[in-house]
């Protein structure tokens, strides 16, 4: 008998489209079982965070698809492979599904940003009636009456009372919950972020009508982003959700475990001889939890890899995704501190410290140790290495690929501070002659960090 090849999928490269992973022959890690998990918590209002780049928005489009009352006639198709398609749950296509992207929020001014800020809620609001027009048969008058009457946050009252009518459930996904906080902070305007989230502000006033909608047709709510920073400060207006962030059970809810890149590898038929480099050294070792089993690889780091590997059939020249080396220049103002300077240099110099990673923590926090430690383990550039004892944990560098985004933060650094005086074309030489060992490299910068300090601590007496 014949054995017919085996039909490869795509890489998901660039992808976050769940439709697109399904109908497209893309390889999609399953990631279904925990719909389940967050449709058994108690708290039906959830709040999740993870680095950029980690899969946030795959999964919020597999959470819109799945729920959505519109996708009813596809769920067979979109989901029947996958382990929720085999084991649904109750609220399978049961809602009107609403989603909010907060980035691109304009953050040049207090009046600026409360405009960009309303313009935004209204225009979601918009859309929502547009796209359920089916269901609503008075959409096209009320989008005409949100533009006239009822602009702004106003436009969720319109939302809540046309779904109550139809009797149907909203299901309220954000993304990119903090995307203008954490603009804000780098920037220093304080002031604009304590007057549009803490007093009476527009962020506030829309959390607060969100938690009004919960007493009526708001049934479900997933919130996410990258930091807790406003988590703390929008607690006595939106006091309802839970935040799993740090639950053991959600670990690898975003990543790829070890086993599940082996399941990318044989999916897409990535040759293995191409793979020369230690891939674990390069892009695993995320762990959001200090008992937690698997750590995780960076979906983003990885999927580029192997995209460079497929494409060319090779490994690629340049192993680290530009796309993921984020703007690190918001920490810029955060390092100005010279307290959070310095712990800056001591994690470079020992390759991790010893903290208790804060659930939540205000903007006027940041420049406090553990804040500031806590907000580098949300955003990606340290992970938990092992529990100590009490609530205190070991953090770490998770991989090279973080490493350089360090080496490559201190050099910006180097050319805009007039503290630092180091020999950029030695710290250079020491990291191209790394060898995949990368100890030699942060011991000599600590030590020309050392060094400048001294230095400048000299010139300015």
């Amino acid at each position: 008998m014949i054995m017919s090849a085996k039909t490869f999928k795509r890489l998901p490269y660039g992808t976050s489209n769940f439709e697109s992973f399904q109908v497209e022959n893309y390889a999609y890690v399953d990631k279904t079982v925990f719909i389940e998990k967050l449709e058994n918590e108690i708290n039906k209002y959830q709040f999740f965070i993870r680095p950029r780049k980690f899969g946030k928005s795959l999964f919020l489009s597999m959470l819109s698809y799945y729920y959505d009352i519109r996708k009813k006639s596809q769920f067979e198709r979109l989901f029947g492979d996958l382990y929720i398609g085999k084991h649904p749950t109750q609220g399978k296509n049961k809602y009107a599904v609403i989603e909010f992207d907060f980035s691109g929020i304009d953050t040049s001014g207090k009046d600026e940003f409360k405009v960009s800020f309303s313009r935004k809620v209204q225009e979601t609001a918009i859309s929502f009636l547009s796209a359920y027009s089916d269901f609503f048969t008075e959409a096209k008058f009320l989008i005409k009456k949100i533009d006239e009457k009822n602009p702004g946050i106003a436009a969720m009252d319109i939302v809540y009372r046309i779904c109550k009518e139809a009797n149907i459930k909203l299901f309220v996904i954000i993304d990119e919950y903090d995307h203008f906080a954490n603009d804000l902070i780098a920037m220093g305007v304080n002031e604009v972020y304590k007057e549009m989230v803490r007093s009476n502000g527009v962020v506030r006033d829309f959390y607060e009508t969100l938690k009004i909608g919960t007493k009526s047709v708001v049934d479900r709510i997933f919130i996410t982003g990258i930091s807790p920073v406003m988590i703390d400060d929008l607690t006595s207006g939106f006091n309802i959700a839970v935040n799993l962030t740090l639950e053991e059970s959600y670990n690898n809810m975003m990543g790829f475990t070890e086993q599940e890149v082996e399941w990318l590898i044989d999916e897409t038929g990535l040759d293995r001889g191409l793979i020369n480099v230690d891939m674990k050294w390069y892009y695993n070792g995320y762990l959001f939890h200090k008992n937690a089993a698997d750590r995780v690889y960076n979906p983003s780091m990885m999927l580029y890899f192997f995209y460079q590997i497929i494409k060319n059939k090779k490994v690629p020249e340049k192993i680290i995704d530009d796309n993921l080396k984020t703007d690190y220049g918001r920490l810029q103002r955060l390092t100005r501190n010279e307290n959070n300077r310095e712990m800056l240099i001591k994690i470079v110099k020992e390759g991790g410290i010893i903290t208790e990673i804060q659930s939540k923590f205000s903007i006027d926090r940041l420049y406090d140790d553990d804040y500031f430690v806590s907000l580098l383990f949300y955003m990606g550039l340290l992970t938990i290495d092992k529990p100590l004892l009490g609530s205190s944990v070991q953090l770490c560098i998770p991989n090279y690929s973080i490493k350089t985004v360090y080496w490559e933060y201190i050099m910006k650094e180097v050319q805009i501070s007039s503290d630092f005086a180091l020999n950029t074309a030695d710290l250079h030489s020491s990291m191209m002659s790394l060898d995949g060992k990368a100890k030699n490299l942060w011991q000599h910068i600590a030590k020309m960090l050392k060094s400048s300090c001294r230095i400048t601590a000299s010139q300015k007496s």
